[in-house]
């Protein structure tokens, strides 16, 4: 029988903490800054910055932005980026299906700070799905890899009520 001790149930949740956090930030979470800029409409270097910054623990949300509209989110002429469809803005949401929503949560997706917000809400409940086109290969996690870090999760939960007890019994 190996013994556990609490140094070692220590780094070895450590570890496997980190190495979820490493695949999960690579593919499907995160948090960002909610710092408000002002830009001039026509400025995209400004928008893709205040992108990149939003975005920052997220990758593949910089990557949506870049593919839907290339860092737009208004016209040359000032007006919000709308496509013959529909789609608003930097992230291309759909309005006639967003906007509703998007405003019930306080977002107003015709402005950057709303239309990237709003993003943001939609990516932690239904990660990259409404952008399904413009998502990187790369960044698509298999079935296998989302078993394996299910496991990790529930191997770094055992670990962590070990780790309980045994603080509990000094």
């Amino acid at each position: 029988m190996y013994k556990i001790t609490f140094l070692s149930t220590l780094l070895v949740v450590g570890f496997l903490s980190c190495q979820i956090s490493l695949v999960e930030a690579a593919t499907t979470s995160g948090a960002s800054s909610t710092s408000d800029i002002s830009l001039s409409v026509h400025d995209r270097a400004a928008v893709e910055s205040r992108v990149r910054e939003y975005f920052s623990d997220i990758p593949v949300m910089i990557e949506i932005a870049r593919c839907e509209s290339t860092f737009r989110q208004f016209t040359d002429s000032g007006s919000v980026l709308k496509t013959a469809a529909g789609m608003v803005g930097v992230f291309q949401l759909y309005g006639e299906v967003h906007e509703t929503a998007a405003t019930a949560l306080g977002f107003d997706i015709d402005t950057l700070e709303g239309n990237i917000g709003y993003a943001k809400h939609l990516y932690q409940n239904s990660g990259t799905t409404p952008w399904r086109s413009c998502v990187p290969a790369t960044t698509q996690i298999d079935s296998q890899t989302k078993l394996r870090i299910e496991l990790m999760k529930q191997l770094i939960s055992l670990l962590q009520q070990l780790l309980a007890l045994q603080l509990a019994g000094r």
